[in-house]
C-alpha cells in the first residue's frame, strides 16, 4: 500500500513539474526610473512577452510597438529599439528613453501626456490620459517600399 501511495504521489509531482515546464517563465528586466516615472521595456521572445502581458495590469500605461507589412492579411511583427519621448500637458519632457523591446510598461502620475515614438525616422504621436485603470497604446508603422523592416 505504501508503495502504491508513494508511486501516486511521485507521479503527481512529476506531472505537475512537466506541466509547469511546458510554459516557460519569462523574467522581467530591471525597473528604470527618470524623475517620477518608473518603467520596464522588453518583451523579446515568447516567454518574456508573456511575462510582460501578465505584469501590465500593475502599470497604468502600456506602449506596444509593431511593424505592419504592406500586404493585407500578413500579421504585424513586434519591433524594438524605439526612441520614445513623453511630455506632460505643459509640454515638459518627463521621459526620454529607448524601448528595448516591443513593450514598455510605465508607472507615471495621473495626467495628460503626449507620447512620441520613432522608427527609422518616422514619428508617431499619441495623446494619452492616465488616471484610473490601465491604458494600452499601440504604435504601428506601415512597412512599405520607402521603409524597410
Amino acid at each position: 500500500m505504501l508503495l502504491k501511495t508513494s508511486s501516486a504521489i511521485l507521479a503527481t509531482v512529476l506531472c505537475a513539474g512537466v506541466a509547469h515546464a511546458s510554459v516557460p517563465v519569462g523574467t522581467l528586466p530591471p525597473t528604470q526610473t527618470q524623475g517620477d516615472i518608473a518603467w520596464i521595456s522588453g518583451g523579446i521572445g515568447m516567454s518574456q512577452a508573456k511575462a510582460f502581458e501578465q505584469a501590465e495590469q500593475n502599470y497604468p500605461l502600456t506602449l506596444e510597438f509593431l511593424l505592419k507589412p504592406e500586404h493585407k492579411g500578413t500579421p504585424a511583427e513586434f519591433t524594438a529599439a524605439i526612441p520614445t519621448t513623453i511630455t506632460d500637458s505643459h509640454g515638459d519632457k518627463v521621459l526620454s528613453a529607448t524601448a528595448q523591446g516591443p513593450f514598455m510598461l510605465l508607472k507615471l502620475p495621473a495626467g495628460r501626456y503626449t507620447v512620441v515614438a520613432e522608427h527609422r525616422g518616422h514619428k508617431l504621436v499619441r495623446h494619452v490620459v492616465v488616471g484610473h485603470g490601465h491604458h494600452r497604446v499601440v504604435f504601428e508603422w506601415l512597412v512599405g517600399q520607402n521603409m524597410a523592416a
